[in-house]
């Protein structure tokens, strides 16, 4: 398969290198910086539910605005609200404004987000779009697995250079902002993009209709994504952010070996996402790749929660994530075949709307379950919801994609 790198995908693609490497570190450090402070794993859960909070309540309008005023605009101001958010966090110890400030980052990164999927349509021809989705996918993972590994090494870095011990808030803080620096250099690229399609502003109208959310509400795809990201978001959010407070907790590692394992893990993501697009042809299916892959993911999700030695989590670890990542690209892709390309910013912010409002509940609650029960009952629920929305992908999407165009398919 022949993908051509025109200069606004090799742009787009470098703000997805430089704020998937700033993320890595932003998601490795966080939940540590946070319990440093001496707050709670509850007070963790309410400041982590903050940004999917934001981005669930102004979800759709947010779709709305990039059908408006178009993708290159939507991406600049979604990225730079984001980090934004992501500064003051750390620059202010007080956990209602930490929360506030977690919103700001929320409603940028949803419209940074809800803007790409579109973008990629607009740039790319259809042959080359599977490829592409999971290109860009997979660099955020091969920018994760740097970050990871870099990550890992800037506590003892900072503390030989600034004389900053390890593990305290100063150093964690110190290392987040270094990564947020990342993040910043990615709007340059972004701001040179062009966008190839004219914007119509009449597109989403039907917003300002009060038989808006009714009529929503009737589209079948709309309801089923709707249903799977809800569920799936909320199972997630359960467990996966928290997944370093788990590892050194549970084995007492250390910052640089976390780094390690975390590096590894998203580089064998990259290495599995760049794969899809193979299945992809074999299978001559989107969702066929996504249910087997995610449903084999479950074994190592368990493995991963209940094994007592450290390299047989690891391995659960690594194999879960590749498995279940790898294809997300995939169902993307297949919600922007079967929407209006005028719509398609709309869509996105439905899918996300939902994915937030699983990962707002599921973040908080997450916390409160970690305090009183640790984090057994966590790894068997997110199992179970992963499982009922892996059988509802198949059930809603599957006998639709049949019906699809044969070129649409591959």
């Amino acid at each position: 398969m022949h993908l051509s790198f025109n200069k606004n995908i090799k742009r787009f693609l470098t703000t997805t290198l430089l704020y998937g490497f700033a993320f890595s570190i932003w998601e490795l450090f966080f939940n540590l910086y946070i319990l440093s402070l001496s707050f709670s794993n509850d007070t963790l859960g309410l400041v982590r539910s903050a940004p999917p909070l934001a981005a669930l309540i102004l979800g759709l309008p947010l779709g709305v605005l990039s059908d408006r005023i178009g993708r290159r605009k939507s991406m600049l101001l979604g990225l730079s609200g984001c980090i934004f958010g992501m500064f003051f966090q750390i620059q202010l110890t007080q956990p209602i404004i930490i929360f506030l400030f977690g919103l700001i980052q929320g409603t940028g990164l949803m419209l940074y987000q809800v803007s790409q999927p579109p973008y990629i349509m607009a740039v790319s021809r259809e042959e080359d779009q599977a490829l592409i989705f999971s290109l860009n996918f997979g660099l955020i993972t091969l920018a994760a697995t740097i970050g990871s590994l870099v990550g890992g090494q800037l506590p003892s870095l900072f503390e030989n250079v600034l004389s900053i011990p390890t593990g305290i808030a100063n150093s964690y803080r110190w290392i987040i902002a270094s990564a947020i620096g990342f993040a910043a250099l990615g709007l340059i690229p972004l701001f040179l993009i062009s966008e190839n399609q004219p914007i119509n502003n009449n597109q989403s109208k039907t917003l300002l209709n009060k038989d808006f959310f009714q009529d929503l509400a009737k589209i079948p795809v709309a309801r089923h994504l709707t249903l799977i990201n809800l569920i799936t978001g909320f199972g997630a959010a359960l467990l996966i952010p928290y997944l370093n407070v788990f590892l050194k907790g549970r084995f007492n590692i250390n910052d640089n070996l976390l780094g390690l394992i975390f590096s590894i893990s998203s580089l064998f993501v990259f290495l599995g996402t760049m794969l899809s697009p193979k299945l992809v042809k074999m299978t001559r299916s989107r969702i066929i790749p996504t249910v087997f892959t995610q449903g084999f993911s479950l074994i190592f999700l368990f493995l991963l929660g209940f094994s007592p030695t450290l390299w047989i989590v690891f391995i659960g670890l690594l194999m879960r994530t590749v498995l279940m990542q790898m294809s997300a690209p995939l169902l993307e892709n297949y919600a922007m075949l079967i929407s209006p390309p005028g719509e398609q910013g709309l869509i996105a912010s439905i899918r996300g709307s939902a994915w937030q409002l699983g990962q707002t509940f599921g973040l908080f609650a997450s916390g409160i379950v970690q305090t009183r029960f640790g984090f057994s009952p966590l790894f068997i629920t997110t199992g179970l919801l992963y499982a009922l929305a892996i059988i509802l992908t198949w059930v809603y999407f599957r006998p639709g994609e049949k019906e699809l165009p044969h070129g649409s398919r591959i």
